[in-house]
Order: structure tokens, then C-alpha cells, then sequence
């Protein structure tokens, strides 16, 4: 069995459920937790705040925890056939030293927060123009 606290939580409550304890109850429980209680958060993805700063996650320790780097953004052009688009990316020599920060929300809707801002997962208003595959930047 893995440390992962859901794991252990779902198979104690099959065994208490069926009155035995089976080991098709810890493949079940891995089975239930893979679906239910993963973190959509991963090394290289990129937390936004309203502001268009960026948090980069650098690891992800566990499902509430995660080490990363905050970054200011940097406006970047690109032409194409229907003249020029701007994108919001991180500015990366300017980043911020590692820091681990938790999760809130980790399997809804992912955030961080510091002080009064709140940087979400990928978030972007439905008109707003970004890169659609950041480099990686960790």
C-alpha cells in the first residue's frame, strides 16, 4: 500500500463496510483514489493570477503541496495571418526564489494563494489570448 492518506481512508471504510479485510479492497481503494483524488497539478504547469502574474509549480511534493517560483509577466507578439497577437508569458529571468506554497481546492479547482491574490490553474477569461502550449519552463 502507497502513503497516500485517501488510499488508506477508502480501503478502511470498504473493510468496515464488508465486515472483512480482502485485498481486492486495496485495489479498489488505489482504483477509487486514481479517479477521484488526483491533482491536476503538475511539474511545468502554471498558476495565473487576475494580474497575469504567474506561479510555475517545479514539483509537486503532494496533493496539497507543491514547490515553484512566482514570475511577472512578459508580453510577447507573434504574427500570424490575421496580423498580431499578443501573449502574456512568464518572465523567467525575473522569477522569484523556490518556494513551497499549499494547494487549496486540489481536485475542483486548484489555487494558490498569497497575501490577497489568488493565482488559479490555467486561468484565462474566454476572450483572452495566450499561448496555447507554454515551453516548459522548469
Amino acid at each position: 500500500m502507497t502513503g497516500c492518506r485517501y488510499e488508506r481512508a477508502i480501503k478502511q471504510s470498504l473493510n468496515k463496510v464488508f465486515d472483512n479485510k480482502s485485498s481486492v479492497h486495496i485495489t479498489i481503494a488505489e482504483l477509487i483514489a486514481s479517479y477521484s483524488h488526483k491533482s491536476v497539478v503538475r511539474p511545468g504547469s502554471y498558476l495565473l493570477c487576475p494580474t497575469y502574474h504567474f506561479f510555475i509549480v517545479s514539483d509537486v511534493l503532494s496533493q496539497h503541496w507543491v514547490k515553484g517560483f512566482f514570475c511577472p509577466p512578459r508580453i510577447d507578439f507573434t504574427r500570424t495571418v490575421f496580423g498580431l497577437q499578443q501573449y502574456y508569458e512568464p518572465d523567467i529571468d525575473q522569477r522569484s526564489g523556490i518556494q513551497k506554497k499549499r494547494i487549496f481546492s486540489p481536485f475542483s479547482e486548484p489555487c494558490v494563494r498569497i497575501r490577497r491574490r489568488k493565482f488559479l490553474l490555467e486561468s484565462k477569461l474566454r476572450y483572452e489570448q495566450m499561448s496555447y502550449s507554454p515551453p516548459l519552463f522548469t
